[in-house]
């Protein structure tokens, strides 16, 4: 079975995932008021399911070992859709948080189980196209969610957020069943468990330590839940060093290729993450628009994405791809001086022109960053860079956000200024800019040659 009918199965699939967690935050206004609680309480919502998602990957890779990486898949789609179902049905707090997490398990096997299927149906000289499929999903969903949210919560209620993920699941069910290989890992490894409940005490108490962080009213809990995370992390690292089978290989941080793809690739992903929560937030409370214009005017960022899907591996057969990863990264710069310069009476056309472009050259660059991921990765070591691979990225959706909360709360002190002055968005926009030029440095170090095996691709 050919790379593109695999990749564009597993794409739609995984594309919920995304779009679910974007299109949230849309409607939590509407879920506080109905379960009669504080719309910053429905915070804790977003962390279960991404924290959630972070720490089972590793559990999620282990299952797919187990039992095939095209029934791993299959029965996470089933797992989502009951999450997805509970959501929908939830009455209270509580009870939102235990789907949301449980949504979050079924994510974190799609996630890495995803990449394995979609990098064994493709050669080296395809993973360019390859990822690139796999690529969409991530950077539409958190796009389209927004959009889609605000939509569903005005036209109909919060609850059609979480029903449309189901008969989109199904359909992903059906196709992976039908389509994708069943494909199964030829050595068994033992479960690390102590590398697993290592991990996940970092992730969670740094995680939180760095949510807590970010609000103004934190006193002793940022220090004591960072201390903590920061000795969790050591005795991580301390074990898997000497693990013969650890949860997640660092060992593949030697490979140059690897290591310095998963350092801007994360760097960039933080950044456009944080932008799609900074930028929502100013159309609607500095810039007075309404939650329809305010959709109208991001739907052009997923066109951006699409348009970077067509042009970006021809790109990459006329420029350098290394050069292309760069170039890019430095245009995502500019694009952000450009977006805050945004002002409420600029012309719609304007908003399409600065977003947009923002949009292409984001994709264009990260789409080379994450190919070459792979190029050096022997083909047994794949599920192991998939899992490093995937529980970063999914760090980044978590980082992403906070980063965005840190620069609004931090400009607001800067500028004493409440939530509706348009300054404080400005300003951090500003300051992603300078974190976009951190990658774009970090992009500078994909070697010429790893980066040039792609260019062999002529589909």
């Amino acid at each position: 079975m050919g790379y593109r009918i695999i990749a564009l199965t597993v794409s739609t699939a995984l594309f919920i995932v995304f779009l679910d967690s974007s299109a949230f935050v849309v409607a939590i206004p509407a879920m506080a008021r109905d379960f009669h609680v504080p719309a910053v309480n429905l915070n804790v919502a977003i962390l279960a399911n991404q924290l959630s998602m972070t720490v089972l990957i590793p559990v999620g890779s282990l299952v797919a070992q187990r039992i095939g990486q095209r029934n791993a898949f299959v029965i996470a789609l089933g797992i989502f859709i009951v999450g997805s179902l509970l959501c929908a049905m939830s009455n209270s707090l509580p009870t939102l948080v235990a789907a949301r997490a449980l949504q979050g398990a079924g994510g974190a096997v799609m996630m890495p189980v995803s990449r394995v299927l979609v990098v064994r149906s493709a050669d080296k000289s395809e993973l360019l196209n390859a990822l690139n499929w796999l690529l969409l999903p991530s950077i539409i969903g958190p796009m389209m969610g927004p959009v889609l949210g605000g939509q569903l919560v005005t036209y109909a209620n919060w609850h059609w957020i979480f029903l449309i993920n189901i008969p989109v699941a199904l359909l992903g069910m059906i196709m992976t069943m039908v389509i994708v290989p069943d494909i199964r890992d030829d050595s068994e490894r033992r479960v690390d468990a102590k590398g697993i409940l290592l991990s996940g005490a970092a992730i969670l108490t740094l995680m939180f330590g760095l949510d807590s962080a970010a609000h103004p009213r934190a006193s002793w809990e940022p220090v004591a839940l960072l201390g903590s995370g920061a000795v969790f992390l050591w005795l991580f690292l301390k074990h898997v060093r000497a693990a013969p089978s650890p949860v997640l290989d660092i060992s593949l941080m030697r490979i140059a290729s690897f290591r310095h793809s998963l350092v801007a690739g994360a760097i960039f992903r933080t950044v456009i993450i944080a932008s799609g929560f900074v930028v929502p937030l100013w159309f609607q409370l500095g810039m007075g628009m309404s939650a329809a214009k305010t959709g109208s005017i991001l739907v052009i960022s997923t066109m951006g994405v699409m348009v970077s899907r067509l042009v970006g591996a021809r790109l990459a057969r006329v420029v350098h791809p290394r050069n292309l990863a760069i170039g890019g990264g430095l245009l995502l710069v500019l694009a952000f001086f450009a977006t805050a310069q945004m002002r409420p009476d600029w012309p719609l056309g304007a908003f399409y022109a600065v977003l947009g472009f923002q949009a292409i050259v984001f994709a264009v660059s990260t789409m080379v960053i994450n190919a070459v991921t792979y190029v050096d990765i022997e083909p047994g070591k794949v599920g192991a860079a998939s899992n490093l691979y995937s529980m970063v990225q999914q760090l980044n959706m978590s980082l992403g956000v906070t980063l965005g909360v840190w620069l609004i709360s931090g400009m607001r002190l800067v500028y004493s200024a409440g939530e509706h002055d348009a300054r404080i968005y400005s300003a951090s926009m500003m300051i992603l800019a300078v974190f976009a030029l951190l990658a774009t440095a970090a992009a500078s170090r994909l070697d010429e040659h790893s980066t040039g095996a792609l260019r062999a691709s002529r589909r």
